[in-house]
């Protein structure tokens, strides 16, 4: 009984990310999320006390989610290669992830408390990352560093971002669009 309660949890909590993923924070009630994973919205609170801990435990799915992409190792090229691939699989299999990185929905429903502040931490943590793989990437001479690692970073979060939402289909595998970073990194730009 006590896994089948952990499931349910897990499941409620994935689908408060969703609803505000794809609906916004407005529509994030017991209604709405009992409907999303098949009860009642009043059934929702035999598994959380309130809505705060259903939020609380949607921000935990986030968090997690967001961190099994980096490498168990320091910032290099390499991990910055091994980070982007994770986490583009991650996103296109989970869109949401995504979109809530990218807006204001999780902030806006947090409030400015401790839940906000773990999402712009996720974040955060996610760009120093990158920035320190492009600047070891740099000074390795394996990237140019005529353009600022922090613009740099811009491409890389673009690109994650494109190949997770953007139109073209087939949408590229982690690998292909790796590729196609890695040659855009590796141009020389004619300043």
């Amino acid at each position: 009984m006590r896994k089948q309660h952990e499931e349910r949890k897990g499941e409620i909590a994935a689908a408060a990310l969703a609803i505000l993923a794809e609906e916004g924070p407005r529509q994030l009630t017991a209604r709405n999320l009992g409907a999303r994973v098949g009860m009642d919205g009043s059934s929702l609170f035999r598994h959380f006390e309130n809505k705060a801990a259903i939020l609380h435990a949607a921000i935990d799915v986030f968090e997690t989610s967001l961190s099994e992409s980096f490498p168990d190792t320091e910032p290099s090229w390499e991990s910055l290669r091994t980070f982007f691939v994770r986490r583009l699989a991650l996103v296109q299999a989970r869109p949401e992830v995504v979109h809530l990185a990218f807006n204001q929905h999780l902030l806006v429903v947090s409030g400015e408390t401790e839940h906000a502040e773990r999402v712009r931490a996720v974040v955060a943590r996610s760009v120093s990352f990158i920035r320190a793989c492009l600047e070891h990437a740099q000074a390795a001479g394996v990237i140019s560093s005529a353009i600022p690692a922090a613009a740099q970073v811009w491409v890389v979060a673009g690109m994650l971002r494109g190949a997770a939402l953007g139109s073209m289909q087939p949408k590229p595998t982690p690998d292909e669009a790796w590729k196609w970073l890695a040659s855009t990194l590796h141009q020389r730009p004619s300043i």
